[in-house]
């Protein structure tokens, strides 16, 4: 089964790409600064973060830690975090925005989170630049960082299984995005993204490890401290393949029956 959805990735490759620019121009049609917003709009957030946490208030991830310690752990759990939350967001209403594509039988509607997917994940790189040059700034740049698609990897499967049901879902209950923009925005408050078990204790981590958006945010954090969390990656890589064939499995199934409730 995934290996047919890797055949029609591949083999749509370039539709995606092409979706993808078409999506971009359309979102910054008529902007003075066009493709630069893309750049510079989370360029000017990640960075006032961490003058705000860092130089400001002055945040330490643990007595005796430097002062862009808090900074990298926060931008290191922000790079998984804003591809899912973005992704997740958008997949909810994918087919019902692209109506008339959606119609047309012949539309890989499967390439439709792929898009949305390379669009979304642009914010992430740049936090991810900031991250590696804060990083090389205060020597805190480790070999590991090369292993970064090993991650990514399975992220990127994660989302896109969950995008594909989510995207489904979607047609047929329009209030998803809301449900799933209110839970993204809880989940962060019982995830690592902002805290870590030296700030919480262990009782609070134990349940903080329940949430099942934790382990991609811990594995992406061994790529970049040079840990290892077995059963962290476990967890991480079996729900990837999960998501990814079920994904496949509900989109494939239910394509040709959108338009009894478009």
């Amino acid at each position: 089964m995934h290996f047919r959805a890797i055949r029609s990735i591949l083999g749509n490759r370039e539709l995606i790409w092409e979706m993808a620019l078409r999506d971009l121009k359309g979102r910054n049609k008529g902007a003075f600064l066009g493709y630069m917003w893309l750049v510079i709009s989370p360029l000017i957030q990640v960075a006032a973060f961490v003058v705000i946490v860092s130089l400001v208030f002055k945040i330490r991830l643990h007595p005796g830690a430097g002062s862009f310690d808090y900074a990298l752990y926060v931008l290191s759990g922000m790079i998984p975090w804003q591809i899912i939350t973005k992704s997740l967001q958008e997949s909810t209403s994918l087919i019902r925005e692209r109506i008339d594509w959606a119609k047309q039988v012949i539309y890989p509607i499967e390439t439709l989170p792929l898009t949305e997917l390379l669009v979304s994940s642009l914010g992430s790189m740049v936090t991810l630049s900031i991250f590696a040059i804060l990083a090389l700034v205060t020597g805190h740049f480790r070999w590991t960082y090369f292993l970064f698609p090993l991650a990514l990897l399975p992220l990127l499967m994660l989302v896109l299984g969950v995008s594909w049901i989510f995207s489904i879902v979607g047609v047929i209950i329009k209030d998803l995005r809301e449900v799933v923009t209110i839970a993204l925005g809880l989940l962060v408050y019982l995830s690592p993204v902002l805290m870590s078990e030296s700030m919480v204790g262990k009782r609070i981590w134990g349940y903080i490890l329940w949430n099942p958006l934790t382990h991609p945010i811990i594995c992406f954090r061994d790529v970049f401290s040079s840990n290892f969390h077995i059963w962290s990656w476990i967890i991480f890589l079996s729900m990837a393949l999960v998501a990814f064939k079920l994904g496949w499995w509900v989109v494939t199934r239910t394509k040709l029956l959108i338009n009894e409730y478009i």
